[in-house]
């Protein structure tokens, strides 16, 4: 198979790695202010994005301790602080977060649905991200990460406060597109467990 070469920063990486997370439809209806199973999903891709735009600074000034602040794409911010300690690998480099994220006012879209978040009091985010190259053109992304904690939500006319413990797994090979892994635990009073198997949506480098 010939390889495609793709010009992605760790931000999108991580929009790409969990983007997924919330697949399939719930026909739960709401009772008063509690998320249907296809909202608590719909609300989890926007978490992901939330975490991911907190993490757009060039990955090679990661080297401790860290505080970021990025803007939402509605309005609003999210901040990270923590530390990501960098480790060299024999085909790439790891990092171990250990990261507290809080959003204010922070407005996000998913799946047509607009949420507006805040730290209830936030998430803790720790694991691994890994990139690695085993060989020529061969990217490899690693995520595997927890995200534990609380977020306050406004959906629509609803508002609340959504419980977070979710575990995610998941490798993006570049040499063929495709995504691998799995997510699970529970979100808003859902359980989750949603296979992350698909292809990467990326246009290759056209100049690939």
């Amino acid at each position: 198979m010939k390889r495609r070469r793709v010009s992605v920063s760790m931000a999108a990486l991580l929009a790409i790695a969990g983007g997924i997370w919330g697949c399939g439809d719930g026909a739960t209806e709401p009772d008063g202010d509690v998320l249907t199973l296809a909202e608590s999903e719909a609300l989890l891709e926007a978490i992901n994005v939330v975490g991911a735009r907190a993490l757009e600074a060039d990955p090679a000034s990661f080297a401790g301790s860290v505080s970021l602040t990025a803007n939402c794409s509605g309005g609003g911010v999210v901040n990270a602080g923590g530390t990501l300690i960098p480790s060299e690998t024999e085909t790439g480099i790891r990092f171990l977060a250990n990261l507290t994220i809080v959003p204010e006012g922070c407005v996000e879209t998913s799946r047509d649905r607009t949420f507006t978040l805040a730290g209830a009091p936030s998430l803790r985010q720790t694991g691994t991200y890994a990139f690695s190259m085993p060989e020529e053109l061969a990217f490899v992304f690693d995520l595997n990460v927890s995200m534990v904690g609380a977020l306050a939500y406004e959906l629509e006319e609803r508002s609340g406060t959504c419980e977070v413990s979710v575990t995610v797994e998941s490798r993006l090979d570049f040499s063929d597109l495709m995504q691998t892994g799995r997510a699970s635990g529970t979100l808003c009073g859902n359980a989750v467990d949603i296979d992350l198997n698909r292809e990467i949506p990326l246009t290759p480098d056209p100049e690939g």
